[in-house]
């Protein structure tokens, strides 16, 4: 049976769809991608999109896409991609954001697939629902993309998004077509380079890159021309007279926080971080990277030197009980000039740093000889918490063996977190 339409995106379909069923020709029509037409259309809202996933100045998305099916990047053992993105990408410059396609969904049901996906979910993973189209808007909002054989992966290069392949099942992939081409050129996620270093070769390469050139334009011959030739299609298989308005690509809608599916836990999440020291005419500089602790499969190079905050009230005791810096919001300790190192050492046989959390995001900080200090921000960009604050102390404090705390008039340190995000700067007094 040969239906009264087959609608095609791009003309070299219609030498396939010859090879495959030569009698379906008479009834094909090339009529673009609306989907890409709108990808196209919603980069002018870049800025709106990233705002409404949560994204904070100079912090990058990146975007995990799979399809369905055994050779999928959902299909490998442990989801080992997306692991691997949110447990080497440094967690206050990144966010990643997971696009599963809606077979999966519906072949697991929602329930599996949260549940697979708790404890990435738990340490920021933002996982869109099937029936959004908030997969659509983080496209348009992403840095990166870590792609296999499905759609999104050639829509991220038609949209020149930098781009690796993080699965990809050759054996299934149709000879000759845009998706072949693309597993040819893209590169494959290495399990023996740092995934930051290889994502940075591939924002490097992209642009100068003749084959992605030349791989752009595949997916549709109608570019900005799918909404007229749809519509027109249809009104003349219904035998209507179209609309006297012109058609319109429909505007991705912006996408609310809770459409990308995420839990809060009540405790702070353990994060391992990895500091460097250094002093200036100014004052001391700290630039830290933070990376949370229960997704590391071994000791990476990107953890070297680094020291574990966590909550002391972490319910998982292998994190409070080993941390060098414990951290306590104020809902949980209302009173911190009443707190002492005493309340903590004897349970936290690990730690050398207490930060209690100040009415104005600040801190309180013990230390093991009793000495306080107070540290207040001068300037707090949103990326920065007391968290960060602590952890900045800490490195300073074992840097310049200050056990006895700054002098009477303080001391101002900045705080950095790579090269995008805005510096921090606090002042530390006894």
């Amino acid at each position: 049976m040969i239906p009264a339409a087959i609608v095609l995106s791009h003309a070299e379909q219609l030498d396939r769809l010859a090879d495959g069923c030569p009698s379906a020709l008479s009834v094909a029509h090339v009529a673009g991608d609306p989907c890409l037409d709108q990808l196209k259309a919603g980069l002018a809202f870049r800025e709106t999109y990233r705002r409404a996933l949560g994204l904070l100045p100079g912090q990058r998305l990146v975007v995990v896409s799979s399809t369905w099916g055994p050779g999928s990047i959902l299909g490998s053992p442990r989801a080992r991609t997306v692991r691997r993105t949110l447990a080497e990408l440094p967690a206050d410059e990144f966010r990643v954001l997971a696009a599963i396609h809606p077979n999966a969904w519906y072949g697991h049901g929602a329930w599996q697939i949260r549940t697979w996906l708790a404890p990435f979910l738990e340490r920021g993973l933002l996982l869109p629902s099937p029936e959004t189209e908030t997969w659509k808007s983080a496209l348009c909002a992403a840095d990166f993309l870590i792609g296999d054989a499905g759609s999104l992966t050639l829509y991220g290069i038609e949209l020149g998004i930098p781009a690796l392949l993080g699965a990809f099942e050759d054996s299934v992939i149709a000879p000759d077509s845009p998706m072949r081409k693309l597993g040819e050129i893209l590169p494959r996620l290495s399990p023996a380079r740092p995934l930051l270093d290889q994502l940075t070769h591939a924002a490097r390469t992209r642009r100068d890159d003749p084959e992605q050139a030349a791989l752009r334009g595949s997916v549709t011959s109608e570019p900005g021309r799918s909404a007229a030739l749809l519509r027109r299609l249809l009104y003349d298989r219904l035998n209507l007279p179209e609309p006297s308005h012109p058609a319109a690509t429909r505007a991705i809608p912006v996408p609310s926080l809770s459409s990308a599916y995420a839990h809060r836990q009540p405790h702070l999440p353990a994060l391992l971080v990895t500091a460097e020291v250094d002093g200036t005419a100014a004052g001391p500089a700290v630039s830290l990277r933070r990376f949370p602790g229960g997704l590391q499969s071994s000791q990476g190079g990107h953890l070297v030197g680094a020291r574990l905050a966590a909550d002391p009230d972490d319910p998982d005791p292998r994190w409070p009980r080993s941390a060098e810096v414990l951290v306590l919001p104020r809902e949980r300790c209302p009173r911190p000039a009443e707190a002492k190192w005493s309340d903590f050492a004897g349970r936290f046989p690990g730690c050398e740093l207490v930060a209690l959390e100040d009415e104005d995001r600040g801190c309180t900080v013990l230390l093991a000889d009793d000495t306080r200090l107070r540290v207040s921000w001068l300037d707090r960009p949103a990326w920065a918490d007391f968290t960060v604050a602590a952890s900045a102390v800490h490195a300073w404090v074992r840097r310049s063996g200050a056990e006895t705390g700054p002098p009477a008039t303080g001391i101002r340190l900045t705080v950095t977190a790579g090269d995008d995000l805005p510096p921090a700067l606090c002042l530390l007094t006894p």
